[in-house]
């Protein structure tokens, strides 16, 4: 047999996030903001600090300053607390309108229709569905009595 035939596909690491609290940690995205806080109680006395935009976002205290101004979240807090600063929104193009003709609400009324009140003048076999076996059993008989006065069994 060859070898590939047994060979395992390991871990796709690329998924992976280091925690910036212990570099041998290795967690997915989702789990991150979980895991901070669990390590950072573990490491309390690392001078680490949360970015004020992003809960995942953890630098040492010189590194954040630098952070908070090129953070990728700040600029979703801006647009968030100033909308009317974001960049103007392209207008969307005109509806397609149709031209036609018709007009449902100017038309003649039409009677409604009663599929019972169809079924008893065309002679139509039903089967009342859902009823309970009392019930199913007079309509069976009600239903045979008109179809043999109007001779149509």
């Amino acid at each position: 047999m060859s070898k590939s035939e047994y060979a395992l596909e390991g871990p796709d690491l690329e998924k992976y996030v280091l925690c910036p609290y212990d570099r041998a940690h290795r967690l997915l995205p989702t789990r991150l903001s979980w895991h901070l806080n669990r390590c950072s109680r573990n490491h309390p006395k690392s001078k680490m600090v949360r970015c004020p935009f992003n809960i995942t976002h953890v630098h040492s205290v010189p590194d954040m300053q630098k952070h908070v101004i090129e953070c990728p979240s700040r600029t979703k807090f801006e647009n968030y607390v100033r909308p009317d600063k974001m960049p103007p929104v392209e207008p969307k193009p005109g509806q397609f309108v149709v031209e036609s003709s018709e007009d449902w609400d100017n038309e003649s009324p039409v009677k409604t229709y009663n599929p019972r009140k169809n079924c008893e003048q065309k002679f139509i076999i039903q089967n009342p569905q859902g009823a309970p076996p009392a019930a199913r059993r007079e309509f069976r008989e009600r239903e045979r009595r008109r179809f043999i006065k109007n001779d149509k069994f």
